[in-house]
């Protein structure tokens, strides 16, 4: 079957839901600084915000590609310890005594995280398996591998390690961490307003059937998408090593719901064909402040779960009532 080439999707300008989304952002940080403007608005917070988003924010661009093409990705939370366990031991124990440089430990979390993401796409495209069981599946495996292979204690570096820059540095008092999030924001971006693929994957989310019939490769499309959520998951397990100055088993506890209220407040569908990487952002953005403000405000962490799960409820309901005036 011939078919022609698709068209590519033109970037747009945020619409309207994301200028709520914006609006909602710019009111939130408004209400934290009028309750605690002695310290929401001090630099040193507000590079813990930017730290904040750059965390959900990866993780909601992951989470984003996922969900657009009808899948779920439930394992970040414990591939951000794992692959930080990991990076950290061959750094600093090493395999069988002999350790390995920081260049090479980062590219092989980072290649060990896209496996994983594979991993995902095989198990859901080939055995037909739902994506929420085979990332559960992973989940429960790192949040296990992270424990064994620190027998639960942190791997901690030495104060003076050169890796603790990419969580703990700044440049022109921008953290690190927010530069690569522009980054790798920019690069997914450009893939899905200004390639093919980014039209397949909407394509594939929108109607499977449709897409493979118009020759769409259906499988190599959501393959793709949990090899890059892995990849930003086990980039943000390196980054959050470096900012805590340990590789711990305990860290990401929790941040895949975090992603996915981060994806689904920007904007982002549960019924997939719908998600844009400036809605993710904005969401997390939401995200990172509203856990910043609770802490500054001495709110219990049960009671931010309890806002958490308040505010994903109402995104989720207000997507699905959306939907359906169209």
């Amino acid at each position: 079957m011939t078919t022609s080439h698709p068209e590519k999707r033109v970037l747009r300008l945020p619409q309207f839901r994301e200028f709520n989304v914006l609006a909602a952002f710019v009111l939130l940080c408004l209400f934290f600084y009028l309750q605690r403007p002695d310290a929401f608005a001090k630099p040193a917070n507000l590079a813990i915000i930017m730290r904040f988003i750059a965390t959900f924010g990866m993780l909601a661009i992951g989470e984003v590609l996922v969900i657009i093409t009808g899948g779920i990705d439930l394992s970040v939370g414990s591939l951000i310890a794992l692959i930080g366990v990991i990076v950290a031991t061959l750094m600093l124990k090493g395999v069988g005594g002999v350790t390995v440089g920081m260049v090479p430990a980062i590219l092989i979390g980072l290649v060990i995280g896209i496996l994983v993401g594979m991993w995902h796409g095989f198990f859901v495209t080939r055995l037909r398996i739902p994506p929420f069981i085979i990332t559960l599946g992973t989940w429960l495996i790192a949040k296990g591998l992270a424990a064994f292979i620190t027998r639960g204690y942190p791997v901690v570096y030495p104060s003076e390690s050169p890796f603790l820059f990419l969580g703990q540095g700044t440049i022109m008092a921008i953290p690190v961490m927010f530069i690569i999030l522009v980054v790798i924001a920019a690069v997914i971006l450009f893939i899905l307003n200004y390639t093919s693929l980014g039209y397949r994957i909407y394509a594939v989310g929108g109607n499977i059937e449709a897409a493979r019939l118009s020759g769409v490769n259906v499988d190599r499309v959501r393959v793709f998408c949990y090899a890059v959520s892995g990849f930003l998951a086990a980039l943000t397990g390196i980054m959050l090593a470096s900012r805590l100055g340990q590789g711990t088993p305990t860290v990401g506890s929790a941040y895949e719901l975090w992603a996915i209220a981060g994806a689904v407040i920007g904007g982002t569908s549960l019924k997939g064909g719908e998600g844009t990487v400036l809605g993710a952002i904005l969401g997390a953005a939401i995200v990172g402040v509203m856990q910043n403000g609770m802490v500054l405000l001495n709110v219990s962490s049960y009671l931010q779960d309890v806002i958490l799960g308040i505010v994903l409820v109402v995104a989720v309901v207000y997507d699905t009532l959306r939907r359906r005036e169209k």
